[in-house]
C-alpha cells in the first residue's frame, strides 16, 4: 500500500504531461489525419526553451510560441504538400524528427541538462509535491483552454467545421488552409508546454521527445 501511495504522485503527473501531449496530437491528427512523428521534438524544443530562459512562468508562453512556430513552418514548408498521403507524411515527419534531434545535439550537446525548479514549487501538500501539483493544474488548464477555444471562439467553430466536413467547409467560404495552419500551430504549441512541464520532473536531452 505504501508503494502505491509513493508512486501515485509520479503517475498522476506523468499522466498529466501525456494529456497535454495527446491534446496537441489530437489537433493535428484529428483534423488533418497527419501522424506527426516530429511531435516529440516539439516537446524537446519546449523543454530546451525552459532551460535557456531559466524562468518557468516566462518559459510557458515562450515555449508555446517556439514550438508552435516550428510546427507552422513544418506544415507550410512540407506537410501541406502531402495531405491525403499518410505514409508519406509519416516518413517525412520522422525524417524531420531525426534532423531536429541532431540539431539539438549540435546546439546543446549530447548530455542531459537539468532545469532547476523555482523555489515557490518546493514543498508538498500531503503526498503531492508542489511541482507535480503544478503539472496537473497545467494539464487541466490546457484542457479548459482547448474546450473554450473550440466552443467559444469563431476560429474554434471553423476548426470544428473543417474536422467534420472539409469539403463542405471550403464551399461555405472557410479558408481550410489557414485553419490547418492554426491547428498545427496550436497542436505543436501544446507539445512545447508539455516540454516545459517535463523539466519539473526530469532532465532535458536531445532524445527527450522519443520517450513520449
Amino acid at each position: 500500500m505504501s508503494a502505491f501511495v509513493n508512486q501515485l504522485p509520479i503517475g498522476l503527473s506523468i499522466g498529466a504531461v501525456l494529456l497535454l501531449i495527446a491534446l496537441g496530437l489530437t489537433f493535428t491528427f484529428g483534423q488533418m489525419g497527419v501522424i506527426n512523428m516530429a511531435h516529440g521534438e516539439f516537446i524537446m524544443a519546449g523543454a530546451y526553451t525552459a532551460f535557456l530562459l531559466q524562468d518557468l512562468v516566462l518559459a510557458l508562453p515562450v515555449a508555446f510560441l517556439v514550438a508552435g512556430v516550428m510546427g507552422l513552418i513544418l506544415e507550410r514548408a512540407a506537410i501541406r504538400h502531402f495531405y491525403g498521403r499518410p505514409l508519406d507524411t509519416l516518413l517525412l515527419t520522422w525524417g524531420v524528427s531525426l534532423v531536429l534531434q541532431q540539431l539539438a545535439r549540435d546546439l546543446f550537446g549530447a548530455p542531459n541538462v537539468q532545469v532547476p525548479a523555482p523555489s515557490w514549487l518546493s514543498g508538498a501538500v500531503g503526498i503531492l509535491p508542489y511541482n507535480r501539483l503544478f503539472i496537473m493544474g497545467l494539464a487541466v488548464a490546457g484542457v479548459v483552454a482547448v474546450w473554450l477555444y473550440l466552443t467559444r471562439t469563431w476560429l474554434g467553430r471553423r476548426t470544428q467545421a473543417v474536422v467534420q466536413n472539409r469539403q463542405l467547409a471550403a464551399t461555405s467560404g472557410i479558408d481550410t488552409g489557414r485553419v490547418d495552419m492554426l491547428t498545427f500551430f496550436i497542436g505543436s504549441g501544446l507539445a512545447g508546454v508539455a516540454g516545459v512541464a517535463l523539466t519539473l520532473i526530469g532532465p532535458v536531452g536531445p532524445a527527450l521527445g522519443t520517450y513520449y
